[in-house]
């Protein structure tokens, strides 16, 4: 729900549950060109990913080879723009690098939703920057 066409990164490869002792105990590490944005435990998660497969279930069929990406509701993540290259690091799996690409390179503020916490705007979205930002802004 919370992606975009052409957007689904996966890898450097899929495990299945049998290869994981326990998935809540695995380190993720986020970087954006570089520079470390997250870095949380799986045990922080705060829907176990037993639970995530029970609700989807009770909507959803799940078949063989489908993925249910479980995210993360850790702060520190801004937009994401063209020409950044994103790393994601899971301890013990291995770490997936890709690049953002945007045909029409747009750009948006590099605020987190931390920043506008801490400003007190919390709630409000952050707008669009540059050419093509809202001639009303």
């Amino acid at each position: 729900m919370k992606s975009r066409d052409t957007f689904a990164p996966l890898g450097p490869y899929l495990v299945t549950a049998d290869e994981i002792a326990d998935p809540h105990q695995r380190q993720i590490r986020l970087s954006v060109n570089g520079t470390l944005k997250q870095n949380f435990n799986t045990n922080d998660m705060a829907h176990k990913i037993p639970r995530c497969i029970e609700w989807v279930t009770s909507i959803h069929a799940l078949e063989p080879g489908d993925v249910l990406a479980t995210g993360t509701n850790h702060r520190g993540l801004s937009a994401l723009q063209d020409g950044d290259v994103v790393e994601v690091e899971t301890e013990g799996l291995g770490k997936l690098r890709f690049n953002i690409r945007d045909a029409l390179k747009r750009t948006w503020d590099r605020e987190t939703r931390l920043d506008r916490q801490q400003k007190g705007q919390e709630g409000t979205t952050p707008q669009l920057s540059g050419k093509h930002a809202p001639a009303n802004r």
